[in-house]
């Protein structure tokens, strides 16, 4: 499910039955893409003063489906963390970028950012067109802290055609599950595992 790097050892004293102490290592460990990276190399070019990456929480990623069902985490937090589940088994780590725009404000923080592909990811429950419009728009403010990724929306299911039509305008694919799989509305996702959906019709003008 996950790779980590060991970023030290420290001992910790434990007292024993017999009344004496015990100091067994304890490891400290670190998400391995925040140590180590390829592709992307973590939006390199970005102002590190503004910009930076931060692991999807682990205890979401690392719990069976069971739970998740029965988690309090939002239906937008449940797909994330399914969808990332499915980009780890494929060997893409995935993290959240972290936007300091405006001094003495909370940061902004995208949903998903796949660093392997310098990949954008918005991610959406129901696909509305007030969905898409949001998450196109929300991914519109992000990019001017990042030096032109790719962008794709998530969505729980495939949305109409004209709104597949309205993401493509903008730049952006669009991703849904499938009953055992993921599939995307154009075909350069899928070295992420992601397979091409059907085909949007093109309407007469």
């Amino acid at each position: 499910m996950d790779e980590f790097i060991v970023e030290g050892i420290e001992e910790e004293e434990i007292p024993t039955e017999d009344g004496k102490f015990a100091y067994p290592p304890m490891f400290k460990m670190r998400p391995v893409e925040t140590v180590a990276h390829i592709p992307g190399q973590l939006a390199a070019v970005c102002d590190r003063q503004i910009v930076s990456f931060r692991p999807i929480e682990r205890s979401d990623m690392l719990c069976n489906d069971a739970d998740l069902d029965a988690s309090p985490l939002r239906p937008e937090n449940k797909l994330v963390v399914r969808f990332c589940r499915h980009l780890h088994r494929h060997g893409h780590p995935t993290l959240r970028v972290q936007i300091r725009h405006t001094p003495d404000h909370a940061p902004m923080f995208t949903d998903i950012w796949v660093d392997s592909a310098y990949l954008l990811i918005e991610a959406k429950v129901e696909p509305t067109r007030e969905n898409v419009r949001m998450a196109l728009s929300q991914m519109d403010d992000y990019q001017r802290f990042l030096e032109n990724p790719k962008r794709a929306v998530l969505l729980q299911k495939r949305p109409p055609d004209e709104l597949i039509e309205l993401a493509h305008s903008r730049h952006a694919a669009v991703i849904w599950p499938s009953r055992d799989s993921w599939l995307s509305s154009i075909g350069w996702l899928e070295n992420l595992g992601i397979r091409q959906g059907l085909s949007v019709r093109k309407r007469s003008r």
